[in-house]
């Protein structure tokens, strides 16, 4: 398939993926909202029932001496046919009376949870088939002595959730074909120029199979600007000339063996050495991802659009007999109270407390804004007016003695529907930007293995063969025009080596590039050629960025999770007992870390990713069934060894592999990426919380693991028994050390180590992992929105990491720079601590996030500098894994430290501990820094 056709399917895929994702939220939501008001109108059936009940309980007698308590059941009953049933009952489950259809032999266990669990007078509950709104009935100490609930039945609920997913479904299926239409032709304007430049070395390749090619039209590269394209196109360009040169070595050596072209020789057999090259993520594949993702913005938020308008008609209108029903529940209650106090002889202008009532009513049910009571004129007026033309009016009539002397008026807020898809409108947005995120990291891949892959690899080989290096050769699968031309030339390796065994296998001597051969400067061994495998960023970025979002989805709500559980610790405090899950997967993470490069080597990161992505699944699937705070840990426990053996296999990964010029850029690029898997993460993981219910998660969690190590299976090459051509480090596995002080003997690695590594770590482990969370709860806000100030700071850290490498040389010292970060964080903290305002906090949040971005490269490539200068002696895998372990244990002793003092302190003042600590170890750091550089002076001038 094409360039073009790849690209096109993957920009479909994306666009389907969107309409599903938001039509099935906009489902969800409509379902949501419309359980909502179907419970808020039966909770003023049941309020208005309860309120005889507690005037008798009021007076100190039980609800059961009540003589008509079963005709109020009965009047409330009657209010709406489809109610099934009206209960009364007593806090130990006992039915006092009922009546309609619905007939248990006790009130269910839900119900008495969710009586017992809310604090306020009304509640409610959805199962499986029926809605359930109540009502409890408190004596003076304010405990609950009884309750009413009434029971309606989901058939409506699922009749029109059946007719507005059928009408969402077609439109985001005809928007889909439309839009992938729209893709197809913006792709071709956007890559048509790339895969136009290929045709420039069809001749070469012509020349090659001894077929002619029709000449290029194509202008010159230059010609196509300082884009994406321009760089392939450049790159194109060198390969011609590269071609040229190869073809010129390849001349040579057939002239000096005296002989033809050496078609039909059949390749040699025999054992091949595989040898793995590393090569940089071409800056062409990201200029050219970058391109596209304009083109999916508009893509996807135009379809958005339009689905969205198609989503509010269906579900407005969806909501328009509930709304209309509720609007004459609320009118005839308004009015039926009214006219009771008529006829007890209050006069209609003279009625006390009516304003405050009807303002009641309004906050109870916001869809209403506006009451009046008109007699021969107005007598009262609540809320505004509305327009006639947007809202009409309902009027019920006031009667006494069969003569109407006035009417009670209620006028809908037309704009109340629409207000109610404000957080589903917020949602949708964070859905595209994660389908951005996503994408981006698709185009990046398919680029990669569509194009600047084939051509870097193409480009190596030719290298090596203008060199006079006829040993290697590529492993190719595809039949595009690269892959064709990788094809042709290991061909010429494998017929020149078979040429060679051939021409100098007479004799003891073993074959070699013997005679007239060495005159040229030509490596021939006369063996079969090895088998070049490249490796790069590119091969870990999809599946870790899935990986990530596999972790951290459940982040936003895991700490509230964990305090649901039943806990076995009561002697803990609470702050404490929420944070256990999540020490103990900070302390598997710690004990994975330093054991996770030497298993690498061992296994190869192939299979250890692989391995700890079964066992994330594993976990997952253990969180979902999990019943108590015991299993949780458990669980949590496996997830955070599975996380960090797999985080750290492709880190490793990108360590080994690649050019250590490219290292510091490369893992800044790493880290954006994982941090790009967190953030889409955190705000999907919100989102589907919310509607879904937080268990579900973890089954998404539990797939995505499955996909991620399907993919990095077929993308990243064994590298177990491979070796590495210009390795950055030795083949030799190095043996696992648990000697953590020994690199602390570095002023320089120290320095990173306390002064910058563990007060980050605070921040990302303990500030956002586990107090953001239940400082917002607190504040009363929805998992949702934890998530987006979650999303906030995970948003900053992406942007961070993807600007480090584009700083000025002046302003990317690592040391300055670590510096600079410590303390915008810090100083976020403590204003966030001083002001513990929301926004304040969201403030607090992004700079936070920023200054991690910022700091992970400069840290990464300290540390390695200090592993490769005056820690050399201790190994890579043993400085890595001590950096790994502190990193963690910082962040578990801070965790500890937070949950106990913010029962003590409260959450402002544990932010303003970690803002501290931040800054202190920013001083330390710059101390450090000063012993180091003495040190090094000193042993200098010795």
């Amino acid at each position: 398939m094409s360039l073009i056709g790849r690209i096109w399917m993957a920009l479909a895929g994306v666009i389907a993926t969107t309409m599903s994702v938001l039509a099935v939220l906009a489902i969800l939501q409509h379902d949501a909202l419309l359980s909502q008001l179907i419970r808020q109108r039966l909770a003023v059936t049941v309020e208005a029932t309860a309120r005889p009940f507690r005037s008798v309980v009021e007076l100190g007698l039980p609800v059961s001496m009540m003589r008509n308590k079963r005709a109020l059941l009965e009047r409330a009953l009657e209010s709406d046919p489809a109610i099934r049933g009206v209960v009364l009952f007593s806090p130990a489950g006992i039915i006092v009376e009922r009546t309609g259809i619905y007939a248990p032999a006790r009130v269910p266990r839900d119900v008495l949870e969710v009586q017992a669990r809310e604090a306020s007078e009304r509640w409610g509950i959805e199962t499986a088939g029926e809605l359930i709104s109540g009502a409890s009935i408190r004596n003076d100490a304010g405990e609950p002595i009884a309750g009413i609930f009434a029971v309606y039945p989901k058939a409506e609920l699922a009749t029109r959730s059946r007719a507005v997913a059928r009408s969402i479904g077609w439109a985001a299926l005809v928007i889909t074909l439309l839009f992938a239409g729209l893709a197809y032709l913006a792709v071709r304007m956007r890559v048509g120029g790339v895969t136009a430049a290929l045709g420039r070395i069809e001749q070469a390749l012509g020349q090659l199979e001894g077929t002619p090619a029709a000449p290029s039209t194509e202008p010159p590269a230059a010609a196509t600007g300082r884009t994406g394209r321009a760089s392939i196109a450049l790159a194109i360009e060198s390969l011609s000339e590269r071609l040229d040169a190869a073809s010129a070595r390849y001349r040579r050596v057939l002239l000096a063996l005296g002989m033809a072209e050496p078609r039909g020789l059949a390749p040699l057999s025999g054992p091949r050495e595989t040898l793995l090259v590393g090569l940089p993520e071409r800056t062409a594949t990201r200029r050219v991802a970058r391109s596209l993702t304009p083109i999916v913005l508009a893509l996807s938020l135009g379809s958005a659009v339009l689905l969205g308008a198609v989503a509010y008609l269906s579900i407005n209108d969806s909501f328009r007999p509930e709304l209309e029903r509720r609007t004459q529940l609320i009118g005839a209650i308004a009015s039926a109270d009214i006219q009771r106090s008529v006829e007890a002889g209050v006069p209609l202008t003279a009625l006390a407390g009516a304003a405050e009532y009807l303002e009641h009513l309004r906050a109870d049910f916001p869809e209403i804004s506006y009451f009046a009571v008109l007699g021969d004129r107005p007598v009262l007026e609540v809320g505004d007016r509305p327009d006639p033309q947007r809202s009409p009016s309902a009027v019920f009539p006031i009667a006494v003695a069969g003569k109407t002397i006035g009417a009670v008026v209620t006028g809908n807020d037309a704009d109340y529907a629409a207000r109610q898809f404000l957080d589903l409108v917020i949602d949708l947005v964070v859905v595209l930007l994660v389908i951005v995120l996503f994408c981006f990291e698709l185009i990046v891949v398919m680029m990669s293995q569509s194009i600047s892959g084939p051509l870097d690899r193409l480009l190596h080989l030719t290298e090596l063969q203008a060199a006079g290096d006829f040993s290697k050769r590529l492993v190719v699968h595809g039949r595009g025009l690269i892959d064709r031309l990788g094809q042709r030339l290991s061909e010429r390796a494998e017929q020149l080596n078979a040429a060679v065994a051939q021409r100098y296998r007479a004799g003891d001597a073993p074959p070699g590039c013997q005679g007239p051969v060495s005159k040229t400067g030509t490596s021939i061994a006369g063996q079969p050629p090895a088998l070049l495998r490249f490796c790069s960023l590119t091969d870990v970025r999809l599946p870790l960025f899935l990986f990530a979002m596999a972790d951290e989805l459940p982040l936003s709500f895991f700490s509230l999770f964990a305090r649901a559980q039943e806990n076995p610790f009561p002697w803990l405090g609470e702050g404490l007992a929420i944070g256990l899950p999540l020490a103990t997967y900070l302390g598997a993470a710690l004990l994975g870390a330093p054991i996770a490069r030497p298993l690498g080597k061992r296994l190869g990161y192939r299979q250890l990713f692989v391995c700890a992505a079964l066992s994330t699944f594993a976990a997952k699937i253990g969180l979902y069934f999990a019943q108590g705070i015991g299993e949780v840990v458990l669980y949590s426990g496996i997830n955070g060894l599975a996380f960090v053996l797999a985080s750290l296999a492709c880190q490793d990964y990108v360590l080994d592999m690649l050019p250590k010029a490219d290292r510091s850029r490369s893992i800044s690029l790493f880290r954006a990426t994982l941090f790009s898997g967190v953030f889409a993460a955190t705000a999907l993981g919100g989102i589907l919380a919310d509607r879904l219910g937080q268990r579900p998660v973890f089954a998404i969690c539990a797939l995505l693991s499955i996909i991620a190590a399907v993919l990095l299976w077929r993308m990243v090459p064994p590298t177990r028994r491979a070796h590495r051509a210009a390795a950055a480090t030795d083949d030799t596995p190095e043996p696992i050390s648990f000697n953590v002080l020994a690199p602390m003997r570095s002023a320089a690695f120290a320095a990173v180590a306390l002064g910058s590594v563990i007060p980050l770590a605070i921040i990302d482990h303990v500030f956002i992992s586990y107090l953001l969370t239940l400082r917002m709860d607190a504040a009363g806000a929805s998992i949702s929105e934890i998530a987006r100030v979650m999303m906030y700071f995970f948003l900053a850290m992406i942007v961070g990491g993807y600007a480090q490498h584009r700083l000025p040389s002046g302003l990317a010292a690592p040391g300055l720079l670590l510096v600079f970060c410590s303390v915008v964080a810090g100083t976020a903290l403590l204003a966030s601590s001083l002001l513990p305002a929301i926004w304040l906090t969201t403030l607090a949040a992004v700079a936070c996030g920023a200054a991690l971005g910022l700091a992970g490269g400069p840290q990464t490539a300290l540390v390695m500098d200090a592993a490769e200068g005056p820690l050399r002696d201790l190994g890579t895998s043993a400085v890595l894994g001590t950096i790994r372990v502190i990193e963690r244990g910082g962040a578990i002793a801070g965790l500890v430290l937070v949950g106990w003092l913010a029962d003590a302190l409260g959450y402002a003042g544990a932010v303003g501990l970690i803002g501290i600590l931040v800054l202190a170890g920013a001083g330390l750091f710059i101390l450090l820094r000063l012993l180091a550089s003495h040190g090094a002076m000193s042993g200098r001038s010795a």
